[in-house]
C-alpha cells in the first residue's frame, strides 16, 4: 500500500524540554475516529538532528519528522478546518513521507 490517507479525528501534542535526547522540540500523535494511531509527527528545532522519517511495524504507524517551523501551522489547521485528513506515502524501502492537509474545499467558503 504506496499512499494510506485517513482523516484525522482527535490529535495529542506535547511541547519538550531543550534536554530530550530525542532532540524533539515537540510530538504531534494523529488518531483516526476508533482511537488508534495513524502517525506521530516528530518536531525538530535543530534539522539537522532530524530522524529520517519511517514506519514502525512494531507500532504500526508512520514516524514523521519536520522543522519546529511548521508545528504551529499544523496545529493551526488542526484546530480550524475539518476534515482533514492525514496522508503516509508508504515508497518502503526507499522512502517514507507524511502530509497533513485538507480535503478539496470550494473557493469563499467560510468557517461556521
Amino acid at each position: 500500500m504506496p499512499v494510506i490517507q485517513t482523516e484525522v479525528a482527535t490529535y495529542h501534542m506535547n511541547a519538550i524540554s531543550f534536554e530530550d535526547p530525542n532532540k524533539f522540540a515537540a510530538t504531534l500523535w494523529l488518531f483516526d475516529a476508533s482511537g488508534k494511531s495513524i502517525g506521530m509527527w516528530r518536531f525538530y528545532a535543530d534539522e539537522s538532528s532530524a530522524a529520517p522519517n519511517e514506519f514502525r511495524e512494531d507500532l504500526g504507524y508512520p514516524l514523521i519528522s519536520a522543522s519546529i517551523a511548521s508545528f504551529s501551522s499544523i496545529v493551526d489547521m488542526l484546530r480550524n478546518e475539518k476534515p482533514v485528513y492525514f496522508t503516509c506515502f508508504d515508497y518502503r524501502p526507499a522512502n517514507v513521507l507524511g502530509s497533513i492537509g485538507t480535503a478539496r474545499e470550494p473557493v469563499g467558503e467560510a468557517e461556521k
